[in-house]
């Protein structure tokens, strides 16, 4: 496995620019229509307008929401591997910073299918 090249760490960023932002347009843009997302052992959704309305409803339980990238790999069909800090900014003004292994499938610049690997019980109360 390689390091991602500088295009692929672009998209990375600007997408996660766009969920800090909470620009519903921006972030949807990265999405394929049949995207698929797994979340840790949450049951896997499917879709642009699902994964959005997933999105945009974690998005609104926080001030903002960081991901900056640690490392990132990538093999030539399109898998990422990056490893992540999320920087969680809560409307109670409390931040907390939880690491995080993701893997995306990319295509033609978008999205098709995200896994995310992370122990968020550090915020769980802030998520219920």
């Amino acid at each position: 496995m390689t390091r991602a090249d500088q295009a692929t760490i672009d998209l990375l960023t600007d997408y996660f620019d766009a969920m800090e932002a909470k620009d519903p347009e921006r972030i949807s843009s990265y999405y394929a229509d049949d995207i698929t997302l797994t979340f840790a052992n949450a049951p896997t959704i499917t879709g642009r307008a699902a994964m959005l309305e997933r999105i945009m409803t974690l998005l609104g339980k926080v001030k903002s929401l960081a991901h900056p990238l640690i490392n990132v790999w990538e093999e030539e069909s399109g898998v990422v591997i990056f490893e992540v800090s999320s920087v969680w900014h809560f409307h109670d003004d409390n931040v907390v910073t939880i690491n995080a292994c993701s893997i995306f499938t990319i295509a033609d610049g978008q999205f098709i299918d995200q896994r995310i690997y992370v122990d968020n019980a550090p915020i769980d109360s802030y998520l219920s």
